[in-house]
């Protein structure tokens, strides 16, 4: 064996990594420069037109697959409390429960006014989390979460809370999903400041306003089969009480009516 050439092919094979290596630590940086001035420069805008932002942002590692929910059949014996509640399907999807005796809320400082009701009434209850409330039908509208992030269903909500005049819960109205990713080649998901610079942009957000909200969730806006909805990845932005959506890997908008 020729130890001399064989030394030389070595130096040569590590100046070659050496360089590589360095390139590819040039590059990082550079990407990260760059980053860090895209970052400054929209907190500069927003300082300069007055804008503030409420609650430090959020930022998310998740993927930026679509998510797929389908529902399920609701089973009626494996509903908790039978004995105080009496439950109807009214479809192969849906329950409707009236309760024996009227649940009311708690509302205690710092209680978690709808965890105990989920918990005693409600199938798999946790998967829950609070919507919206109207108060013209006396109703709390609630969620799905998939990856512990809202998912936000087109046009009905998975269950519906009635109340009565004293605000205690004498039925409700209950449809499951169960959620998995479509298959497909994960998206870089924008970052939250990515999203506010868009409605920058689009002049959604202008001077003297407030953002006092940003959270990411899952949203519907079609259902290409009656029992099952498409969900994609989104920016929920609060501004002055408009709300806005920043599709998280496309970062289209639309506003919330």
């Amino acid at each position: 064996m020729d130890w001399s050439k064989t030394k030389t092919i070595f130096i040569i094979t590590f100046l070659f990594i050496n360089v590589f290596l360095t390139w590819q630590l040039i590059e990082t940086h550079n990407v990260n420069q760059i980053s860090m001035i895209t970052e400054a420069t929209i907190q500069e805008v927003l300082r300069e037109n007055n804008v503030t932002i409420e609650n430090e942002l959020p930022e998310e590692d998740v993927s930026g697959l679509l998510v797929i929910g389908k529902l399920l059949p609701l089973p009626i014996d494996q509903l908790p409390s039978l004995e105080e509640q009496d439950p109807e399907l009214v479809d192969e999807h849906t329950v409707l429960s009236v309760l024996d005796e009227p649940f009311e809320l708690p509302r205690e400082q710092g209680a978690a006014p709808l965890e105990t009701f989920l918990s005693t009434y409600i199938f798999e209850g946790d998967d829950y989390r609070l919507g919206d409330y109207d108060s013209d039908e006396n109703r709390v509208y609630l969620y799905q979460v998939y990856q512990e992030k809202t998912a936000y269903t087109f046009e009905d909500q998975p269950l519906i809370l009635h109340l009565d005049d004293q605000q205690r819960v004498i039925s409700y109205q209950q449809r499951f999903f169960q959620f998995e990713e479509q298959e497909g080649e994960d998206r870089e998901i924008l970052s939250s400041l990515k999203a506010i610079e868009i409605l920058l942009n689009d002049q959604l957000v202008r001077m003297n306003q407030t953002i006092t909200n940003v959270q990411f969730g899952y949203y519907s806006f079609f259902s290409p089969t009656g029992d099952v909805q498409v969900f994609a990845p989104m920016w929920r932005v609060t501004v002055d009480g408009e709300i806005y959506l920043v599709h998280a890997t496309g970062g289209t908008v639309q506003q919330l009516t």
